[in-house]
């Protein structure tokens, strides 16, 4: 043995000099093919062996999932198309983030089903993984963002209501619209401009690991936008309780024609009784 127990080198390492070099040199390749193996397993999902009985109850469950979102998104954006009344351009955000949710709905959500069901081994080739890929982050991105930009607009349209434009100007919302759908765009581009390249091998695929695409990609996706979120619905909540409770005051939680219903008399109250 040319190492102990504890790992040091024994008085033959000493008494033969050139073989304990070799041996050094051959370990410290050991090392090195050891931590790129490891290196190159990590970026490798574990493929998971079900059974047939539980492909069918995740496969029926993934299946519902997705059709429940299809059908939800494909209604908003029916609903707001068709009827006039909501044709407005505040409602444009809803039908952006509803095209998105739809989009992961068709175009990501029935290939993940089947990447699950064979144990999460990839079957659909290099190209279609890098557009799979580039269309999950570009609508998953786009879904957080408009969900922001619901947050600002819904905030400003509260504490501004008479200065801030954009719930009147379609053009104005629409522009808001494209940004968001830009900005996620330039999230999902860069692999095919040749900075970041996505993992697509032994079955795998796998957005890119670079590290400062991974930080430039969340940064944008979630951190900034997390932020924001945080920052704007603690005030629409505190603004609607304040209305609320002006409401109450103002009106009483036992009239007739109040939110709640009740036998008091409303006197000249003119609010509809929902």
């Amino acid at each position: 043995m040319m190492f102990n127990s504890s790992g040091s080198l024994d008085f033959f390492s000493f008494t033969h000099p050139e073989v304990a070099s070799e041996v050094l040199n051959g370990s410290s390749h050991l090392f090195y093919n050891i931590s790129m193996a490891t290196w190159n397993k990590s970026c490798e999902e574990q493929l998971l062996d079900f059974t047939t009985a539980e492909k069918i109850v995740i496969g029926m469950m993934l299946t519902i999932i997705t059709t429940v979102t299809v059908i939800g998104n494909m209604l908003v954006v029916i609903a707001v198309c068709v009827v006039k009344k909501l044709r407005q351009p505040s409602n444009y955000l809803l039908v952006s983030l509803a095209v998105a949710d739809l989009s992961v709905a068709i175009v990501v959500m029935p290939f993940v089903i089947v990447t699950d069901l064979t144990g999460g081994k990839w079957l659909f080739g290099e190209v279609f993984c890098n557009i799979f890929i580039a269309m999950d982050v570009m609508c998953c991105t786009a879904s957080i963002m408009t969900l922001c930009v619901i947050s600002v607009d819904r905030y400003l349209g509260i504490t501004r209501p008479l200065t801030y434009p954009a719930r009147q100007n379609g053009q104005l919302m629409a522009k808001m619209i494209f940004g968001v759908w830009l900005v996620s765009a330039s999230i999902t581009l860069p692999p095919f401009c040749g900075w970041a390249k996505n993992v697509n091998t032994a079955g795998v695929c796998l957005i890119s690991q670079d590290i400062s695409y991974t930080i430039y990609s969340t940064a944008v996706a979630f951190y900034i936008l997390m932020k924001l979120w945080f920052m704007f619905w603690p005030h629409l909540s505190r603004i609607s309780v304040n209305q609320l409770y002006i409401f109450i005051l103002k009106y009483g939680v036992n009239s007739e024609n109040s939110l709640w219903g009740g036998t008091r008399d409303c006197g000249s109250c003119s609010l509809i009784n929902l």
